[in-house]
């Protein structure tokens, strides 16, 4: 267990406001149209989701960051927080993300904060198998929890601009509504513009909001975008969406990829096995890069960066990569190649 102590307590009193925040840098994120920007260049945003600190990333190394900046090429780290967890120990799951933001932001990455929920109050609240080890409300949020934690971060990382927020991981209604339809966005957009105007009152950093379907569905969205200029969208996407369709991602994406930025902060495959994610290379992997992430220039962190949360890009040794976390890494190198690759230096002010 890494000594907790200094950081617990400057992490408490940075969560209760008692300590300052620094100066607003002159560079930020900009939105302009479907499009980020940094000091004027097109900002892509590209990496990996790292996971929790406490679960997925329990016992890793910090110098994880350091691997993905330099040798996969990545240009941002998606961190993210479950509610059960903020609500258990606020002070520890503070004092956690914190050393896990900072390691991130040494290297340059960008960082996307999520907040690790899934489903929605008073519809779908799904609890994790006991087998998982996690706790039974972990997924469980509530408004007024999201609301709090994302205060707490807006004071915490309100004035380091490469840093965003990602306001609801996977939005659900209905765990049997597997098609993308809008259905759920007008409960999703109010409950967005609450948590919104929470961060905005202390901070401007660029929000990620999510559509229905576990983040797939963004016709909704599409339809009735969020009114706040610094906000940009989440999409995720795995191989069971919509399968045998071949216009399925566009279909589902309803034409905001050409209003609005998109960051695909979760997606990812697995080459063998059975399942809902399994998927290849010619009939997923290929096309989904092409078509959508790099033919639509879409923002992108694949999930997950561990051995073990699936689709895993970590080998079992938990260092190489598995064979969807070589195809991702290659990605990635090409990728940094072929478009310039845009860092964020850490402020050391």
């Amino acid at each position: 267990m890494r000594d907790l102590s200094r950081r617990a307590v400057v992490a408490g009193l940075l969560v209760a406001g008692v300590l300052p925040a620094r100066a607003q840098p002159a560079t930020r994120i900009e939105i302009d149209g479907h499009r980020m920007t940094w000091n004027g260049q097109i900002l892509r945003l590209r990496g990996v989701a790292m996971g929790d600190p406490v679960y997925i990333r329990a016992g890793r190394s910090l110098s994880d960051y350091m691997t993905v900046a330099t040798d996969w090429s990545a240009n941002c780290v998606r961190i993210s927080v479950h509610p059960g967890h903020w609500r258990y120990d606020r002070n520890q799951m503070a004092a956690l993300l914190d050393a896990d933001v900072q390691a991130a932001r040494a290297q340059g990455l960008f960082v996307i904060i999520d907040w690790h929920a899934i489903g929605f109050p008073g519809m779908y609240q799904p609890i994790p198998p006991p087998e998982w080890g996690l706790l039974a409300d972990a997924y469980l949020s509530t408004i007024e929890d999201a609301a709090d934690f994302w205060r707490a971060m807006a004071k915490v990382y309100g004035n380091d601009p490469a840093i965003l927020f990602e306001l609801w991981n996977e939005p659900v209604t209905d765990d049997h509504h597997w098609v993308s339809d809008g259905a759920g966005w007008p409960q999703f957009r109010a409950a967005w513009v609450e948590l919104t105007a929470a961060i905005r009152a202390i901070s401007d950093n660029v929000i990620l909001c999510a559509g229905g379907r576990w983040a797939h569905d963004l016709i909704g969205a599409a339809a009735a975008p969020m009114d706040d200029p610094r906000t940009a969208y989440a999409w995720h996407v795995y191989p069971n969406e919509d399968r045998d369709d071949p216009d399925r991602w566009f279909k589902s994406l309803a034409g905001l990829a050409a209003q609005k930025p998109i960051v695909v902060t979760e997606w990812g495959f697995l080459p063998d096995g059975l399942g809902d994610l399994t998927g290849g290379l010619d009939d997923f992997a290929r096309p989904f890069v092409a078509d959508i992430l790099d033919g639509l220039g879409l923002g992108h962190t694949a999930w997950c960066y561990s051995p073990g949360a699936t689709p895993a890009l970590l080998a079992a040794d938990g260092a190489s990569p598995s064979a969807y976390g070589r195809f991702v890494r290659d990605q990635l190198r090409s990728s940094a190649a072929a478009e310039p690759l845009i860092l964020a230096p850490a402020d050391r002010s």
